[in-house]
């Protein structure tokens, strides 16, 4: 043994100088060759990434951008106002003056005559009567005429229907402003769900991972005889509960997905990537306002008041429509035996006044019944003051107490984290039990779980928030006074 470790030894040292004849350049050229070896996968894998193209990076900005194109409530709300845009053009042109043209055509059996002339002879006995004929149609007439008719008085009936279709337009543009505002909160509380699942879903796997580092180790310690098989099947159960958690974090998150896509109006998951959720946001800063425009910028119930406004003009136009109208109205026509007429070219003027005294209390009852609505639509605005108050309230309050369970949810993680790592160097030591480390786990899920839930608690409750005030970029009132209120970012507006 000795001498055949001598021999070895020999032999090595043996070696040695005939390592040292290699030329050095051999050696160069060697370690040339596997370095390119080894660089083809390398630029090989390299060209694959670059060849990839980049997706953009969908962030709450984009998202909205996307909404205001393709958002199908956006695009019924701008139909709406041309509607009531055109209505009020329809209510503007009885003020104008009407052109029109008419060709007639009259055919007949025969023409028509009347007498003409009658002359009576006092000398003959009987008296004797000589009369003539003219004619006072043709048995095939046509006529072409060219004319205008003004109402140039309406007792006020034309004016107060303008008056309440101009109500009802501002209405309608108000109240598709908050339109707007629901569509940009409901993109965003969905995306702040769907960074919400994958957040979640990324603690689920992490917990996954633990599960099967944890279960690694017990089967470890089984096979030496540490510890007994209902261990290893304990943690195994465990290991299956964290895989259906992940498969249910993800389904999670494919609803989210659509959620998002819904309330955006197009196909988002196959062009965008999402950046990373945070799952440890700062608290931001509360939001304040002044409590004397706390319903300036709230479109409702500016959209209520001009409903009000046009039941009134409505009213006042009811209560004129009996009151008399003067119309104007002239034609230029020709009159004549052939298809073009050519036989008669003269014109007439006309001025009329009508005035309908009774109509069986029909107006009377329209003017009461949207006094009544205006009535009405007084008291809903009440109602709503009410309403927006107690939106804002629990709106606030959910903020705050999201800006405070970050603080304890943040704490409680780093004692979750800790409590795991003493419990799982315990069991290690084996002076800890394996349902130390399952328990320990299992308070570290729910603190992280927990932390999710505060932070996208907080974005969706500051949504919320933006939404009861009527707080927005992109849909606001254009003659709204912006109360004191603190934007996205903290700042005061």
């Amino acid at each position: 043994m000795y001498n055949g470790g001598n021999a070895s030894f020999v032999g090595r040292e043996k070696a040695r100088p005939i390592r040292r004849l290699m030329p050095v350049y051999k050696e160069t050229i060697a370690a040339l060759l596997a370095a390119a070896v080894l660089a083809v996968p390398a630029a090989a894998k390299d060209g694959r990434a670059s060849k990839r193209p980049e997706r953009p990076v969908l962030t709450t900005e984009t998202a909205l951008e996307l909404a205001c194109a393709n958002n199908p409530s956006l695009a019924a709300a701008e139909a709406r106002i041309e509607q009531a845009r055109q209505q009020l053009a329809q209510a503007r042109a009885d003020k104008l003056p009407k052109l029109y043209a008419a060709l007639a055509g009259a055919w007949q059996g025969e023409e028509g005559k009347v007498p003409a002339v009658v002359t009576v002879d006092p000398k003959s006995d009987p008296p004797k009567v000589f009369s003539g004929y003219a004619l006072n149609s043709f048995e095939e007439a046509y006529q072409a005429a060219l004319g205008v008719q003004w109402l140039l008085f309406s007792s006020g009936a034309v004016e107060n229907t303008i008056a309440a279709r101009t109500m009802a337009f501002r209405g309608i543009q108000t109240r598709e402003v908050r339109t707007g505002q629901a569509v940009e909160n409901a993109v965003l509380v969905s995306y702040y769900n769907l960074q919400r699942a994958r957040a979640k879903l990324a603690v689920a796997e992490e917990v996954l991972a633990l599960s099967k580092e944890h279960l690694s180790q017990v089967r470890n310690f089984f096979k030496y005889g540490v510890v007994a098989q209902d261990e290893v099947l304990r943690v195994e159960v465990d290991v299956s509960n964290g895989e259906l958690n992940v498969i249910s974090a993800k389904n999670a998150v494919d609803v989210r997905w659509r959620a998002l896509e819904r309330a955006v109006g197009t196909e988002l998951r196959s062009k965008f990537d999402l950046p990373e959720p945070d799952r440890n946001a700062a608290p931001k800063d509360a939001p304040h306002w002044d409590e004397a425009s706390l319903y300036a910028l709230r479109p409702e119930l500016k959209a209520l008041d001009f409903s009000r406004r046009a039941a009134l003009a409505v009213a006042a136009a009811s209560r004129a429509s009996t009151g008399p109208k003067i119309v104007a109205g002239g034609e230029v026509f020709n009159t004549g035996r052939d298809f073009w007429p050519d036989d008669l070219d003269t014109w007439k003027l006309s001025l009329s006044l009508r005035w309908d005294f009774y109509d069986g209390g029909k107006a009377r009852a329209q003017v009461k019944e949207y006094r009544a609505r205006a009535q009405e639509l007084l008291a809903q605005i009440e109602d709503v003051k009410r309403q927006v108050a107690l939106e804002v309230s629990s709106a606030q309050l959910n903020f705050e107490s999201a800006r405070q369970r970050i603080d304890v949810a943040s704490r409680q993680v780093a004692s979750a984290q800790e409590d795991y790592r003493m419990a799982l160097l315990r069991y290690k030591s084996s002076v800890g039990t394996n349902l130390d480390v399952l328990d320990a786990r299992t308070a570290l899920t729910n603190a992280r779980t927990q932390l999710v839930d505060a932070v996208y608690d907080m974005n969706s409750s500051r949504a919320d928030l933006d939404y009861a005030l009527g707080l927005s970029e992109r849909f606001k009132l254009p003659d709204a006074v912006p109360p004191a209120a603190a934007g996205r970012n903290g700042a005061k507006n």
